[in-house]
């Protein structure tokens, strides 16, 4: 069930769709000085991945701002809707995490690791795994790996699927699992003691998005520059430091 955040002020209601942190607080940064060009912005908050791009398709929301590019192609690709990348504006962290294991080499045989639920995630990590040479993945599926894809295998390691939004979880549950950037900071779980996290990789930079029917509107243009703006930038580094960097 998604939250509604309603900004004071008149003028055009701009309704922004996100997950809660970064980007619902990024919105918030920005708030007064949409309010002070006549853009009066609610933000709606999702918990979950799976909400937000329907609601844009449905027009319960003007835009959003929660995904990456590839995530973003994926949902167009599989619905056949055509959703507008508007600008970038930050880059999350990505982890390999356990409670119980150190280091990636001390990863013990038939280890249980648990990966994000969507294919595009799902295929980042295992990308990871077969970079840190955990697994081997078949050469001509390594842009969109699954778990078939996997040509060996050498700890057998377990694998499962779990929602993105439940990673969190299950840490207690798995020897390794992979989280998200910002369900991670939502717990306040700190991925610098990560096995490995992968950090303001621009292939997966944060992107606020629209239909094709308003994405050059001017309350979502304006809504682009203010999150491009050097303000957000300064709010990026006082208030997540290294975890979290600016796409602009």
């Amino acid at each position: 069930m998604a939250t509604v955040r309603s900004l004071r002020g008149a003028g055009t209601v701009l309704r922004v769709g996100a997950t809660p942190v970064p980007h619902a607080e990024i919105l918030d940064h920005v708030r007064d000085d949409l309010a002070r060009v006549d853009v009066d912005l609610h933000i709606e908050v999702f918990e979950t991945f799976d909400e937000p791009n329907r609601a844009l398709v449905r027009k319960n929301i003007d835009a959003n701002f929660f995904q990456y590019l590839p995530f973003l192609q994926e949902f167009n690709r599989s619905t056949g809707n055509d959703l507008v990348a508007v600008t970038a504006v930050h880059i999350e962290p990505f982890a390999l995490y356990s409670q119980s294991i150190d280091t990636i080499d001390a990863i013990p045989e038939y280890a249980e690791v648990a990966l994000p639920g969507d294919p595009v995630n799902a295929a980042r990590a295992l990308r990871i795994l077969h970079d840190q040479h955990l697994i081997t993945l078949e050469h001509d599926e390594m842009r969109t790996p699954t778990i078939e894809s996997i040509a060996d295998n050498p700890r057998q390691l377990l694998f499962k699927q779990i929602a993105s939004a439940h990673l969190t979880d299950v840490l207690n549950d798995f020897d390794v699992v992979f989280l998200f950037g910002n369900y991670a900071m939502d717990r306040q779980i700190d991925l610098t003691s990560a096995l490995h996290c992968d950090t303001a990789n621009p292939d997966f930079a944060e992107y606020l998005v629209a239909r094709p029917d308003n994405a050059d509107s001017r309350p979502i243009s304006l809504l682009a520059s203010a999150l491009n703006s050097d303000a957000v930038r300064t709010f990026l580094s006082r208030a997540y430091g290294t975890r979290v960097a600016a796409a602009f």
